[in-house]
């Protein structure tokens, strides 16, 4: 079975990248690594193909018709794809890109029913170290050169502060709960890259 960690956190906090930093720290270790993130479908051919949404826009306008329990299943979905795709191809280690987290964290903001969106979520498994990434809505702002409606809360730039605080304390509590390893978002990339590749539990392989 391969490792998985997660790197967690809210928009613009840098997951993206360390996702990719850390894949190829491990790879150039000649460590199989997988990566999934909640896009990959778009990528699949063989699902892409099959699927209605074209590219990404195309999938926030379906989203923004929704409410929070119909998008949760339709943003877990997503994911779970992900996941099987990354174990497609025999890893040693998965990293995973916010996992359901994320989406569960942003849905809560949205007014969906918390207790409700976690049983949604029983299904997926824990994964063996997370990596919370930490900023302040602000400086997720900052970041943001493009915000979309959803990670908004469908406003404006004051509204996105005030949706991703209320996120960012979804994420404080899962974080409590289940032991996540909290790290600086706006640290030096790379020693965060070193932080998370030297915490990943695969023994004599690092």
């Amino acid at each position: 079975m391969p490792t998985v960690v997660c790197i967690a956190g809210g928009d613009a906090s840098g997951k993206s990248t360390q996702v990719a930093a850390v894949s190829a720290v491990l790879r150039d270790r000649g460590i199989r690594v997988a990566e999934a993130g909640i896009w990959d479908a778009l990528d699949a051919p063989a699902i892409a193909s099959r699927l209605p949404f074209r590219d990404r826009d195309e999938v926030f306008d379906y989203l923004r018709v929704l409410r929070p329990l119909s998008r949760a299943l339709f943003l877990f979905h997503a994911v779970q794809v992900a996941v099987e795709l990354a174990g497609d191809t025999e890893p040693e280690v998965i990293l995973l890109n916010a996992y359901w987290y994320k989406y569960f964290a942003t849905e809560v903001a949205h007014g969906g029913d918390a207790t409700a969106l976690r049983a949604y979520a029983s299904g997926f498994p824990e994964p063996d170290l997370t990596c919370y990434l930490k900023v302040s809505p602000r400086t997720a702002l900052s970041r943001k050169l493009e915000r979309s409606d959803y990670e908004s809360g469908y406003g404006d730039a004051d509204t996105f502060l005030r949706f991703q605080q209320h996120s960012q304390t979804v994420l404080d509590g899962l974080s409590r709960e289940l032991g996540w390893r909290e790290l600086d978002g706006t640290a030096d990339p790379n020693t965060l890259t070193a932080t998370i590749a030297a915490a990943i539990p695969i023994g004599a392989a690092l």
